[in-house]
């Protein structure tokens, strides 16, 4: 079956793309193309006219790709047209009619995971290449794609595949004189994937914050100017800011690159007492972002002293998550606040003093550093495969201080190899690849 599909954005640019992929591929483009596409070398460009019923719809250049040195693996053509949306639409439907079949969510990438052009771990990283917000997110995904992290699982594999084999070779060789192996090296292999193990594991906590950034909610009761501070942090009016108390009734997300670090941002209503029904629900949903933020603003009004609802709101927040600003700094009243918190900086929304302050301090605390040489976990499903061999690792390990026999340890090492497997898709369910790729744009 050979796919089609626009693989450029669904929007007006300079050039919109048109890629096929599959058998057909060439004799399916061949028919709305000037030129004779088949005579075409592998890795050629060509400028000719896309026709319909002998009628020019556009100028193109056109791009053979013959299998199985091709993104996929396959034959594939890309059509470079004018990247007008009805146009390349209008292409579409002309291969369509020529016998193409539209591609599904990450059909492209999935069969070439499918052909052994790149493993499941590369593919993934595919997908966060094209979501990635920041510098470091671009970083950690090129990392992935270019093959880093399934070198360093691949080594892990290969240790445990090396230990399995000899420990079958003494099972079913016995008689043939096969080396024993011994116990101090087979310990000091495995605590060596251990220690791979929980590095890589730890890694997670930086990677969730490359790639998904840091949720933080801004807290505080009405009118000590929350939005004020998120609109400051922005750099634009992204909130509504007035005088009147319990203006912000529901949630405001956005989002802000800070030095590198990506922060989900979330405006929420004034925490009060309130005999308003939306305003009340307004509050519930802000207590609800505090407990699943990641890092929170608590901001207090620093043109007066501390209220009792201000002090409730205190109490509402974990102080080791927190950072309190101290906002109308520039009005020149400080009042007293626990010093307990992750860190108090004194602000002012109006003059902009004090968020350079706040903004090194984010930098300082969630900053990766340099990671172009790291191996960096940023996906859920690699970090819970990884856990999973680092437990039967530690069980072989307890097994072996327990003197149990090497055969009896075989079975969790093979379940060991199995789950790294899972991460480059060699020991993966088709269901599970079905959901990954699901989640990729058409096109792609």
């Amino acid at each position: 079956m050979t796919i089609v599909a626009i693989a450029t954005a669904n929007a007006t640019g300079g050039i919109g793309i048109v890629r096929l992929s599959g058998e057909k591929s060439i004799e399916i483009a061949n028919q709305v193309f000037s030129l004779d596409i088949s005579k075409f070398e592998s890795h050629t460009l060509h400028l000719g006219k896309v026709k319909k019923d002998g009628k020019n719809i556009d100028e193109a250049l056109v791009s053979v790709f013959k299998a199985p040195n091709s993104y996929t693996g396959e034959d594939v053509v890309e059509i470079n047209c004018h990247g007008g949306l009805k146009v390349c639409k209008m292409v579409l439907e002309l291969l369509l009619e020529k016998g193409a079949v539209m591609a599904g969510p990450g059909e492209f990438t999935k069969r070439a995971f499918l052909n052994g052009k790149m493993d499941l771990s590369q593919a993934e990283a595919v997908a966060d290449l094209i979501s990635a917000e920041t510098d470091d997110a671009v970083t950690v995904a090129a990392n992935q794609l270019d093959k880093k992290l399934s070198a360093k699982i691949n080594s892990l594999r290969d240790s445990l595949l090396a230990t399995t084999s000899h420990i079958l070779a003494m099972i079913d060789f016995s008689e043939e004189g096969v080396p024993e192996l011994d116990y101090t090296e087979l310990n000091n292999t495995l605590f060596n994937i251990k220690s791979t193990l929980t590095d890589l594991i730890k890694s997670a906590d930086s990677g969730s914050i490359i790639k998904n950034g840091i949720n933080t909610a801004i807290i505080g009761t009405p009118n000590v100017g929350k939005s004020s501070i998120l609109n400051t942090i922005c750099g634009e009016d992204r909130a509504i800011v007035t005088n009147i108390e319990g203006t912000t009734r529901d949630i405001i997300e956005t989002q802000v690159n800070i030095k590198g670090c990506k922060l989900n941002l979330l405006d929420t209503a004034g925490i009060r007492n309130s005999d308003n029904q939306v305003e009340q629900m307004g509050i519930i949903r802000s207590k609800e972002a505090i407990s699943k933020a990641d890092l929170v603003f608590l901001v207090i009004d620093g043109s007066r002293d501390l209220k009792d609802y201000d002090n409730e709101v205190i109490a509402l927040a974990d102080t080791s998550k927190t950072i309190c600003l101290i906002n109308k700094s520039d009005i020149g009243h400080i009042p007293k606040v626990p010093n307990n918190f992750l860190k108090t900086i004194n602000v002012s929304a109006v003059t902009g003093d004090g968020f350079e302050e706040l903004f090194d301090f984010i930098y300082k605390k969630y900053a990766v550093g340099d990671i172009n040489e790291k191996v960096i976990i940023t996906n859920p499903r690699h970090k819970q495969s990884l856990i999973k061999a680092k437990s039967l690792v530690d069980g072989v390990l307890e097994s072996m201080e327990n003197g149990i026999p090497f055969d009896i340890i075989l079975g969790d090492i093979e379940v060991a190899i199995s789950a790294l497997g899972e991460i480059g898709g060699m020991t993966v369910s088709d269901e599970i690849i079905d959901n990954i790729f699901a989640t990729f744009c058409v096109g792609k």
